[in-house]
């Protein structure tokens, strides 16, 4: 297995900064997965650890062997792209082995046709393509195709395994049932595995460390559970969730030092947690953490808004609304089914504690409550690493 850092890694095209400065460490054995929107930098950085694209600054290193000028295949790199590559004419098994073919092997060029032959075998059964080892692609499902592009890089042995987005081709359900696979995939053969997508399903499905990417700079870096839990900054709250998460701006001055726009509130405990003074500052919820109030106390956030429209998405509804006084503001909610929420109702909702998070209004960082700290979390601006803890 292979520990690939990233020292100030930079790529420009002509007077276009695509990655800036990324410093990055993707351990050995760990799926790894850039997440980000498209342009943001995510495929480039890929390519750049495969060796299909060269840095215009900044190291990159395997184990820490300077790989800057290595050409692709010394990098013993196994690579996925969004489309498939797979050569219409041959058989599966001959797509199988034309990796083996062209793999530089540490000893002879080319194996024994019998130990090749067992090769592919072992690689079709992992993938469970064994029964289609003599079709051709046009024969083989979305899916099955996938499975042969996968084989046909891990069947070089890599020790570094690249993903370019592999299952956007296919429809929502193979798509899920291939993100099963893969995971599966991944904890039989934990080769170091660098996976792009924009899908946050599959990010947080997949992840041992999920690097969420924007403009060319990682905004942060941690465990998925963190990332979502705990966003660095209000980027990565928005960006991350489905719907993503809640922001308003409040000002910390109001009666009995609670923050207070007249439709959402913050308890003045809560400000004074985060060390909030008089200044005002952004407020997120996420949109399963509202919850109607019903006379509860300790609740740390009140929201009131009138309800624009009902979702009813079976498990849940999926309530859009707008602050009372402020028509054309947005509150995303999802309640109960059984609720009773209706188009046109003025609600109340809250929320408490621990799933209330505020960020500085000027640099937009989140704001951790007094004397908590641990994990680290990558925010970009300065490159600085903060120390965070994990809630």
């Amino acid at each position: 297995m292979t520990r690939i850092e990233l020292d100030g890694v930079e790529k420009t095209f002509g007077s276009d900064q695509v990655v800036a400065g990324v410093d990055l460490t993707m351990p050995d054995g760990e799926l790894t997965v850039l997440l980000g929107p498209s342009g943001c930098g995510k495929t480039t950085t890929l390519r750049m650890i495969a060796g299909l694209e060269q840095l215009s600054g900044g190291e990159l290193r395997f184990d820490g062997q300077r790989m800057n000028e290595a050409p692709p295949e010394r990098r013993r790199v196994g690579m996925v792209f969004q489309s498939y590559a797979l050569y219409p004419h041959m058989t599966v098994a001959a797509n199988l082995s034309f990796g083996l073919a062209s793999r530089p092997n540490r000893g002879p060029r080319r194996r024994a046709k019998a130990q090749e032959r067992a090769r592919v075998l072992e690689i079709a059964r992992l993938l469970e393509i064994d029964h289609v080892l003599d079709h051709r692609p046009r024969e083989l499902s979305g899916g099955q195709r996938q499975r042969v592009a996968l084989g046909r890089a891990l069947i070089r042995e890599p020790d570094v395994f690249l993903l370019d987005e592999p299952l956007s081709n296919l429809d929502a359900n193979l798509r899920e049932r291939m993100r099963m696979e893969l995971a599966r995939l991944h904890a039989e053969l934990p080769i170091t595995t660098v996976y792009v997508t924009h899908d946050q399903g599959e990010a947080l499905t997949l992840a041992d460390q999920l690097v969420v990417m924007h403009e060319g700079r990682i905004r942060q870096a941690a465990s998925p559970a963190l990332v979502y839990d705990r966003p660095a900054d209000t980027f990565v709250a928005g960006f991350l969730g489905s719907p993503g998460m809640n922001l308003w701006t409040v000002p910390a001055a109001g009666p009995g030092g609670a923050g207070d726009r007249g439709d959402v509130r913050l308890a003045s405990e809560l400000l004074a947690m985060h060390g909030v003074g008089t200044e005002a500052t952004t407020v997120g919820i996420r949109p399963e953490h509202l919850e109607l109030v019903r006379g509860e106390p300790g609740l740390a956030a009140r929201v009131r808004c009138q309800v624009r429209v009902v979702e009813n998405l079976g498990s849940h509804l999926l309530v859009h609304a707008a602050l009372a006084s402020e028509p054309g503001s947005a509150v995303v909610v999802k309640l109960d089914v059984g609720s009773g929420v209706r188009r046109g109702d003025r609600i109340e909702l809250g929320a408490r504690e621990d799933h209330v998070h505020l960020f500085d209004l000027e640099t937009t960082r989140r704001l951790e409550p007094a004397g908590r700290g641990g994990a680290v979390v990558v925010v970009a601006g300065d490159g600085a690493r903060e120390a965070a803890g994990a809630r």
